[in-house]
């Protein structure tokens, strides 16, 4: 199997085993507790979480591990309120974590408006310009889009919320960005910035979220008042041990996967172009993460490639694995993609582990899938009905 949807997630890293073995077995013990082997776990959290604070540039105390990527994303867009009102600002491409939490806002009463981006999926910065004012009490904007890679100037957006809105609050999705391009959150300026694990070949069930020290978070679960109180349950110590374990090994490669993942995305690109003429690409190269590339035909669904690719060993996929069972036009609209394509979307997202070699058995992967479809559609509807027969190959 040739695995190309990295995005959605990623292969465990296989030492996590047997850390996940050692806390889950040998030191299993709950990290509340007041016995010394107790405190040893908890000390253990407490490096933990010093590794995912220095691995982006800010203190431990500012770390808070949560269940998932998406569940940062929850506390930090419904639990940041200082203000009962106000206008709050996401982009229009966000993952579908930040966009529901924008709309649950909404109907809390305050005032949701859609920044537009690019038709690459990076925001754009004039108009979020146009929007910013006095009244905005909290902006979110995705570092990397998990639909077609595009990286957003954090940095620059910091100013201008600083300069144009002073009391708002400024949260970015990290998830795609977090362990495959480097990230000093105190360089970035963000308020808040949500990570994920399972991206980064640790363990699923483990993620963490940023929070600037000074910066008051409702509570989010009640309980025991772990995790500063934000996020009260029992720590998933095996899993907490895995993900810094999986960053302390893999931050000092970070440039040198970065480099390779890139020749390959240039690669990937290359051969589509030289290989299909109805092609719409919807990642810019220049600015963007490697790890993600989309692009979309207008010969046949995305879903139904998918399908044909898995049955030929090649997992890739449509965009957010978290929304794939919904049908939305959500994405291919803020894209500015028309109908042609909106449907014939694909997605490849990459790990260092990827080759050349499964670029080149892809593509012809997708090459026969298109004419096998061609084929089908021509003997069930007529060849003069079939819109497979738009295909063209090189």
């Amino acid at each position: 199997m040739i695995y190309l949807d990295n995005a959605a997630t990623t292969q465990l890293d296989e030492k996590c085993l047997d850390i996940i073995k050692e806390y889950g077995v040998n030191e299993f013990y709950n990290p509340s507790a007041l016995y010394r082997k107790a405190m040893e776990s908890g000390n253990a959290i407490k490096s933990a979480r010093n590794v995912i604070a220095k691995s982006l540039g800010v203190k431990g105390e500012e770390i808070i591990f949560t269940a998932s990527g998406s569940e940062g994303d929850n506390i930090a867009l419904l639990c940041s309120m200082r203000a009962k009102s106000g206008k709050v600002i996401v982009g229009s491409s966000e993952h579908s974590a930040v966009y529901n939490c924008a709309l649950e806002l909404k109907v809390r009463g305050y005032d949701v408006v859609f920044a537009p981006c690019d038709r690459y999926g990076r925001t754009d910065l004039e108009k979020l310009s146009e929007l910013l004012d006095e009244k905005v009490v909290l902006v979110s904007i995705m570092h990397v889009c998990n639909e077609t890679g595009a990286l957003n100037d954090l940095s620059a957006i910091s100013k201008m919320i600083k300069a144009k809105s002073p009391r708002a609050i400024f949260h970015s999705d990290g998830v795609q960005a977090y362990g495959k391009i480097p990230v000093n959150l105190k360089t970035l300026g963000v308020d808040l910035y949500t990570i994920s694990a399972h991206k980064v070949h640790a363990p699923k069930g483990i993620g963490a979220l940023y929070c600037r020290s000074g910066l008051y978070l409702k509570t989010f679960v009640f309980g025991g008042g772990q995790e500063s109180g934000i996020r009260s349950a029992t720590e998933n110590v095996p899993s907490i041990m895995a993900f810094a374990d999986v960053v302390e090994r893999n931050l000092i490669k970070i440039n040198e996967n970065y480099d390779k993942v890139k020749m390959l995305r240039d690669y990937l690109y290359n051969r589509l172009s030289d290989t299909f003429d109805n092609l719409k690409i919807n990642t810019d190269a220049e600015k963007s993460s490697p790890y993600v590339f989309s692009f979309a035909l207008n010969s046949a669904r995305g879903e139904v490639l998918v399908h044909c690719l898995e049955d030929k060993g090649i997992v890739v996929g449509t965009g957010s694995a978290c929304s794939a069972k919904k049908s939305t036009k959500r994405i291919p609209l803020a894209l500015g993609i028309d109908d042609d394509y909106s449907q014939g979307m694909l997605r490849v997202s990459f790990c260092e582990k990827n080759t050349e070699s499964e670029i080149d058995a892809f593509i012809e992967a997708l090459k026969d899938s298109l004419q096998e479809l061609i084929k089908y559609q021509n003997k069930s509807v007529g060849k003069s009905d079939c819109i497979l027969t738009r295909l063209k190959l090189r």
